[in-house]
C-alpha cells in the first residue's frame, strides 16, 4: 500500500498542495501543530496582490483548484496618506487585489481551504507536529518583517486606508480596512521589532488624527510575521519547503499569501508529474523575488520623501494596477541592481532561515528611527 504524502503544516502553502495531491488522487496526511487552523490570526483583513502577475486572482485560483468558499472582495479603490498628512485618492480598473479574511473563523481563508482538502478525502491532524515530511509548510522560522494588527466588529462607513511614513512604520506601513462590518487596523515594519507596540500606538493615534474611526472595548489584537530569504534550493533531503517556511514573498508589501498558494501547487505539480521542485519554482518565482528585493531597497532608501513620490504618482495614474505592476517588472537595471543589494545587505553568519544555504540581511541594515515620544491623541 502507497503511504500518504506528508505535510507539515495546515497554512495556505500546506493546503493547497494538499488540494494539489489530493484532486490527483494521491493519499495525503497534514499535520497541524496548533489545535486548529488561522490560529496565528484574528479574523483580520488581509490582501492576496493582484499586480505582481498578469493572471487575474480569480484565474490563478480556478488554475490552481481552489475554490472561492471563503471571504473574496476586489480591491479597486483606496486613499493613501504621506508622512505630512496630504491624502490621494487611488483607483483601479482591474482590482489591485482581493481581500480575504485570516483566521479559525468561518468565512476565512484558512477556514475555507481547511473544507475544501477534507472534502476531497485530505487527512488533517491538529495538535500534530511533524519532525520532517515531503512538504514542509510550518511557517516562518526567522522574522523579517513584523506587523501588530488588531480587528473588531463596526457599524463605520467601508473605507481602506494606507499610511506611508517611516517615522511611524519603519521600513513599513499602517493600514485601516472597513469592510462588510469588519475592521482592521495594523502597523507592518520591517526594522526595531522589539518596538512594534511603540510604533503601533502611534500609527494608530496618527491615523485616527487624520480620519476618525470607532474602536470598540472589544477589540482582538495579534501579530504576524514576514519571512524573506533568496536561495538556489528549497529542498532538504525529500523536504519541499513552501510559504513562508521556505521564504517565498514578496519583500516589498510583505504580501505573501499568493507566494504561499502558488509554492504548495508547484510543491504537489513536483511530486505528481515527477519534476524536480527547485526548478519548479525557479521558473515561476525566482526573478520575481530578486525584483521584490530590489523593490525594498528603493522603498528604504527614498526616505519620506520618496515614499511621498510613490503616493503622489499612484494617485496620478490612470490606474493603480498597472502602475503596481510596473514595479513588479523584471526590468534590465533591477537585474543589474540586483547583486549590488545583495552585497550591501548580506547578513553575514548562521541565522535562523531555512532551508540549506541562502541568503538573507542583516539586521544592521536596518533604518534608523529615533524615540517617538508620547503618543499624541489630538
Amino acid at each position: 500500500m502507497t503511504r500518504p504524502i506528508l505535510i507539515a503544516g495546515a497554512g495556505p502553502s500546506g493546503l493547497a498542495a494538499a488540494i494539489a495531491l489530493a484532486r490527483s488522487g494521491r493519499a495525503v496526511e497534514v499535520h497541524e501543530a496548533k489545535p486548529d487552523v488561522g490560529r496565528r490570526f484574528i479574523g483580520d483583513l488581509q490582501i492576496i496582490e493582484a499586480a505582481s502577475e498578469r493572471e487575474p486572482v480569480p484565474e490563478f485560483l480556478d488554475r490552481i483548484g481552489i475554490e472561492r468558499n471563503f471571504y473574496f472582495r476586489p480591491a479597486t479603490s483606496a486613499t493613501f496618506y504621506d508622512h505630512r498628512g496630504k491624502s490621494r485618492a487611488i483607483r483601479s480598473d482591474a482590482p489591485f487585489g482581493y481581500f480575504i479574511r485570516r483566521g479559525a473563523e468561518e468565512t476565512t481563508l484558512d477556514r475555507g481551504l481547511l473544507a475544501q482538502a477534507q472534502k476531497l478525502g485530505v487527512n488533517v491532524i491538529f495538535n500534530s507536529r511533524l519532525s520532517e515530511g515531503d512538504i514542509v509548510a510550518t511557517g516562518p522560522a526567522s522574522p523579517d518583517g513584523l506587523a501588530r494588527e488588531m480587528t473588531w466588529r463596526t457599524n463605520d462607513p467601508e473605507r481602506v486606508e494606507v499610511f506611508f511614513d517611516h517615522t511611524l512604520a519603519p521600513g513599513g506601513y499602517s493600514y485601516l480596512f472597513i469592510l462588510d462590518g469588519i475592521a482592521t487596523f495594523g502597523c507592518a515594519i520591517v526594522a526595531h521589532f522589539k518596538r512594534i507596540d511603540e510604533f503601533f500606538e502611534h500609527s494608530l493615534a496618527s491615523a485616527q488624527k487624520r480620519h476618525a474611526f470607532t474602536i470598540p472595548s472589544e477589540t482582538r489584537t495579534g501579530y504576524s510575521y514576514m519571512n524573506f530569504h533568496l536561495k538556489t534550493r528549497a529542498t532538504s533531503g525529500r523536504s519541499l519547503f513552501v510559504g513562508e517556511a521556505g521564504g517565498f514573498q514578496d519583500y516589498l508589501f510583505g504580501l505573501g499569501i499568493r507566494y504561499a498558494l502558488t509554492s504548495g501547487n508547484l510543491a504537489a505539480r513536483s511530486i505528481i508529474e515527477g519534476r524536480d521542485f527547485d526548478e519548479l519554482w525557479q521558473a515561476e518565482l525566482g526573478a520575481k523575488q530578486e525584483t521584490s528585493l530590489v523593490n525594498r531597497f528603493l522603498y528604504e532608501a527614498g526616505g519620506n520623501r520618496g515614499l511621498s513620490m510613490f503616493v503622489w504618482q499612484a494617485a496620478r495614474a490612470s490606474d493603480f494596477h498597472r502602475y503596481l505592476s510596473g514595479w513588479h517588472k523584471r526590468a534590465w537595471w533591477k537585474a543589474m541592481l540586483t547583486p549590488i543589494v545583495q552585497r550591501v545587505w548580506r547578513h553575514r553568519g548562521r541565522c535562523l532561515h531555512k532551508p540549506g544555504e541562502h541568503w538573507c540581511r542583516s539586521r544592521d541594515t536596518e533604518m534608523k528611527v529615533p524615540p517617538l515620544g508620547p503618543v499624541q491623541t489630538s
